[in-house]
């Protein structure tokens, strides 16, 4: 069944009345044009349904995922179409301007200052040592970057080292950087933990992956250890992502939050990725078994490995500094207006990416115009519902492709008070196959949300269930993540696997191939069939978690395991 075809059923489940809607508003539709992306037209439909409804959800989605919004680029042209349509839909939900703007006014936007590096060359890694030469093509064996401001950067002959994870992690006592200088050299990094191979806990909790597993951690952890250069070699199970994706994903410009005049610059000169297959070949090329130094680095005591050989690499680099835009709304508590239930998601995608049959816009239409849109129609339903006595915040992050870009500012500059944030609710993704038995918890037993959420979901006769996947890394993929780094308690749930329209083999099946085909795509695209009553059916529980915390002196914690425990404590004496 489409999600045009059951929103009758759904909508009445979400509104209180479906009265007034005709036969001819399940009736399908052009695609959106352009005319309609850039005026009201699309918006307007939306709000002819009742909040939270497949229809008004799918309107959303098929404006925000439309040709016309390019992919919704941050800090290109094309944004502007997808910062008009949110602040137009936040006004006609209800929602005040949340942006403290710098003449002391509120705004819907808050601006994020970025700097934007674009190869202006296919930059070629040829790898040298004693009985080994290899010339390593841009795209096929290896996606380069930078974002540092230099627009020349040339390594010579840096050495190569093989840092194992990269992880240096002293509470658990282990260092894989013991012992070498990596002034001038180049690191080589396995992607996610020591744990993920072998399952076993070693120190890092099992196959579920913590931010010592993660790209951006290992980028950082290299440039505090003073690298010249950094690359990660791609594995798709530990990744979580095929080779193309790394390819969809970074060959475009890449962002960076700007830094101030005099502010040193934490990056290395040279970042990026190494396929399986080259990365395989070069350690051969070394007479080093690849299999055998992996296996190696999985144990405490790990010792960095000098390859023998030396990386060239020239970037030619365009830098631009440029701004992107935080959406905030909010609707004021009647009560205590100073304390805040924030609601998130992200609503920027890669704009034009790897071409695949001639069509070279990742629409994003899963990730994240389902999120947005769950964003827009929350926020319709808290407003029809009447204000809480808490604050109901609506942000909508920028640059999250990026690196959580937009979030991480946001954290740095909140428009609402951190210590006096009771939680809030990322949406990253929505239900598109139909209804499920179960909610994932993504980062499932960090917090004493899961028991709010669990208490809503059994409304629905439904059971919250941990992430399939913990060993992927989902909770420091997403811009909660930020927010939990400062503190304030996170939920970060959707629809599981479990469908009621075929069950958990259909449900993994169709997990799987979205990830192979559609994921950073621009197969990523909306379409009439989706179904979307789960969408609905996710909605209503966050929409219940929200008003229960907009409504009451709850203030959610941190589990005693979770590691964000310490900043919510510092502020603890500010809560009533």
């Amino acid at each position: 069944m489409t999600w045009r075809g059951v929103f009758l059923a759904a909508a009445c489940l979400a509104a209180a009345a479906c009265a007034g809607l005709g036969d001819d508003r399940g009736q399908a539709r052009p695609s959106p044009s352009a005319a309609d992306a850039s005026d009201a037209h699309g918006e307007m439909r939306a709000f002819a349904y009742p909040p939270l409804s497949p229809m008004a959800i799918g309107e959303h989605i098929a404006i925000l995922a439309s040709d016309a919004f390019e992919g919704r680029p941050p800090a290109e042209p094309a944004e502007e179409l997808t910062l008009r349509y949110l602040e137009r839909s936040f006004a006609r939900a209800g929602l005040e301007p949340g942006a403290p703007q710098p003449d002391g006014a509120m705004g819907w936007r808050q601006e994020v200052p970025l700097i934007s590096a674009t190869l202006a060359n296919e930059p070629r890694l040829f790898v040298a040592g004693e009985a080994y030469a290899g010339m390593m093509e841009y795209r096929t064996h290896q996606v380069v970057w930078t974002k540092r401001l230099d627009p020349d950067i040339a390594l010579e002959n840096a050495p190569l080292v093989f840092v194992g994870f990269g992880v240096v992690a002293p509470e658990l006592g282990w260092n894989d950087y013991a012992g070498i200088d990596m002034t001038g050299k180049i690191a080589v990094i396995l992607i996610n933990d020591p744990d993920f191979a072998v399952g076993e806990d070693r120190g890092f909790g099992g196959r579920a992956m913590t931010y010592y597993g993660r790209w951006t951690y290992k980028f950082e952890e290299a440039a505090r250890q003073g690298a010249a250069g950094a690359l990660i070699i791609h594995e798709s199970a530990p990744a979580a992502y095929p080779w193309p994706v790394v390819v969809s994903s970074w060959t475009g410009p890449q962002l960076d939050t700007a830094r101030g005049e005099g502010e040193s610059n934490p990056r290395v000169a040279v970042e990026g990725w190494l396929s399986a297959a080259a990365a395989t070949e070069m350690f051969a090329g070394a007479g080093l078994d690849f299999a055998t130094l992996k296996n190696a680095a999985q144990t405490r005591g790990f010792t960095a490995v000098e390859m023998g050989l030396r990386g060239s690499i020239q970037l030619e680099t365009t830098i631009a500094r440029s701004r992107s835009y935080n959406i905030v709304g909010v609707l004021p508590g009647r009560q205590r207006p100073e304390e805040t239930v924030l609601y998130t998601a992200h609503w920027d995608h890669l704009g034009r990416c790897t071409p695949v049959n001639g069509d070279d816009i990742c629409n994003g239409a899963m990730d994240n115009a389902t999120g947005v849109a769950g964003l827009i129609e929350l926020a319709r339903r808290s407003v029809a519902q009447g204000r809480g006595e808490r604050s109901a915040m609506f942000v909508a992050f920028t640059a999250e492709e990026q690196g959580l870009l937009g979030s991480i500012y946001f954290a740095a500059h909140p428009a609402m008070n951190p210590a006096l944030t009771a939680a809030a609710i990322n949406m990253d993704g929505g239900a598109i196959y139909g209804a499920t038995r179960d909610v994932t918890v993504t980062g499932f037993g960090k917090s004493d949300m899961d028991a709010l959420l669990a208490e809503a979901a059994a409304g629905q006769n439904r059971m919250i269930a941990p992430e399939p996947f913990p060993e992927h890394g989902g909770f420091y993929r997403s811009d909660h993540f930020p927010l939990a780094r400062i503190g304030v308690p996170v939920l970060y749930a959707r629809g599981g696997i479990d469908l009621v329209d075929g069950g958990r083999e259909r449900g993994e099946a169709l997990s799987r191939a979205y990830i192979a085909d559609r994921y950073h795509k621009p197969d990523d695209e909306f379409s009439d069939s989706w179904d979307l009553t789960g969408a609905t059916q996710d909605l209503q529980l966050y929409f219940a978690v929200g008003q229960s915390l907009a409504n009451s002196r709850r203030w959610p914690q941190w589990s005693a395991t979770a590691e964000f425990g310490a900043a919510r404590a510092e502020t603890a004496a500010m809560r009533p």
